[in-house]
């Protein structure tokens, strides 16, 4: 008797997002464990240390050495992946990985492959396909290093808010509107970017309501208008929580008051603008080319990328193609707001721009949006620039699979911290044999204070 399967968007995404999970645990399982950040080696502690989970999530002095971010619900999703990381430490198995971002990329394959099949039929499989794969192998995607999951959780409801905003303008159905709602409250939870882009949606779908409404497109306007509305009370939420919820409990679990300097420390100049242009085209760069440690060169490969999709749309507007303009407000919105956000984050944290730092999980919410307008140029575009896109996501594939393996060597610390990347080796040892007499050996002082913490609260704990 023959078993036919039947064909289905849900089953392809869920074997998508199975397939790239265990694309990602095949590359973990080349890196001997991984290292522990020189960070999470006090914030793994602070998550360990006996107190309540509550209370424990709600302390940004010590999960986030005192820079109030607003962004507690990853603080709940780290403390878990540090706890995964005990039990696993109790058995001497080092695994300094996070279990949660793994997950969640999952999530976001399958969200990205899963409506990516549902609203735009022309993209062939193969295509949606590689690019799930290719999202999972880009750099900042595939670190999943830290015990810092804020990123990851931002993207995962980036992606959901894209898919969901493009459902509320074409189909304007009450599922998407509640998806919409729901990805927006949960980019603003997890991560000031998160709140960043939430703004950056509202102002993206005013300026096209506008366009709409010189159209004189009634039904369009009615649909892009609840966009902007949900944009606006998820931020308005975001401000609620930011500057008085959360302080309220970080008060009365913690007894300190939550210092806002950190939010209001930075000022935009020259240089951070230029620093920001960098970012953007550098990480656009390394995400269609093999890594390098040369910001300029990654920086020209991203400018040929938008190059390729400015040809496209002129292409379009050529043809009198009625799509070219709406595309063209969304290219520029997303491109200004990610320059914005480059050039804020430089400006308030110069220390992004350092070589090993810069290609690190800050731009993962910069992937997701352009690997979405990507899909949404395909979609409609010709079947030639469908052709060059598969060739270029295939080639990035690949180029990454050779860095990777032929390439330098996974480092995600800073030259400045090369202590603590030389001592990971007596770290492991230390972790996988108790007998292991790590004091022969010359290892930074937070090293020897985990290695304290871990045998009298974790080894020992029944």
């Amino acid at each position: 008797m023959k078993i036919h399967f039947k064909r289905t968007n849900f089953g392809a995404a869920l074997l998508a997002a199975f397939l790239c999970m265990v694309i990602q645990l095949l590359i973990l399982a080349g890196r001997d464990g991984g290292e522990l950040h020189f960070e999470s080696l006090f914030f793994f502690m602070n998550y360990l240390d006996g107190r309540n989970l509550f209370v424990q999530v709600m302390d940004p002095f010590r999960n986030d050495w005192g820079f109030y971010q607003a962004r507690e619900l990853s603080y709940l999703f780290d403390a878990l992946d540090a706890r995964f990381v005990a039990f696993l430490l109790k058995k001497h198995i080092v695994w300094f990985h996070s279990l949660c971002s793994l997950l969640l990329c999952g999530v976001m394959v399958f969200v990205q492959h899963y409506y990516t099949r549902k609203f735009f039929p022309k993209i062939p499989g193969m295509l949606v396909t590689l690019i799930s794969v290719f999202f999972v192998l880009s750099m900042s995607v595939t670190g999943l290093n830290y015990f810092r999951c804020a990123k990851y959780l931002t993207a995962t409801g980036l992606w959901g808010a894209l898919f969901a905003a493009y459902s509320c303008c074409r189909y304007d159905g009450w599922k998407s509107r509640a998806a919409f709602i729901f990805s927006l409250l949960l980019m603003c939870l997890s991560d000031r970017q998160g709140f960043f882009f939430t703004a950056a949606f509202c102002g993206t779908m005013a300026v096209i309501m506008v366009w709409q409404s010189r159209c004189r497109s009634l039904l369009a306007v009615r649909r892009s208008r609840f966009v902007v509305l949900a944009s606006l009370g998820a931020l308005f939420f975001g401000i609620i929580n930011n500057l008085y919820l959360t302080p309220a409990l970080v008060k009365a679990l913690n007894n300190y008051d939550v210092d806002f300097a950190y939010q209001r420390d930075f000022q935009l100049t020259f240089t951070s603008i230029k620093s920001g242009f960098l970012f953007l085209t550098g990480n656009a760069g390394n995400w269609f080319s093999s890594f390098t440690g040369d910001i300029f060169i990654s920086a020209l490969t991203g400018c040929l990328l938008l190059g390729g999709v400015a040809v496209e749309l002129y292409c379009r507007y050529r043809r009198c193609e009625n799509s070219w303009f709406f595309l063209f407000l969304l290219w520029f919105c997303a491109l200004g707001a990610m320059l914005f956000c480059g050039s804020a984050m430089a400006a308030r944290h110069p220390l992004i721009m350092l070589p090993d730092v810069v290609y690190g999980t800050y731009s993962i919410n910069f992937l997701v949006i352009t690997l979405f307008l990507l899909t949404l140029t395909a979609a409609g575009g010709r079947e030639r620039f469908r052709k060059v896109l598969l060739g270029i996501v295939s080639a990035g594939i690949l180029l990454r699979i050779g860095t990777e393996y032929l390439g330098e060597r996974f480092a995600p610390e800073p030259q400045s911290f090369k202590g603590y990347h030389s001592g990971q080796h007596v770290l492991k040892e230390a972790l996988r044999d108790p007998a292991f007499d790590e004091k022969r050996y010359l290892i930074p002082y937070r090293m020897e204070l985990f290695l304290e913490f871990y045998r009298k609260n974790i080894l020992t704990k029944e």
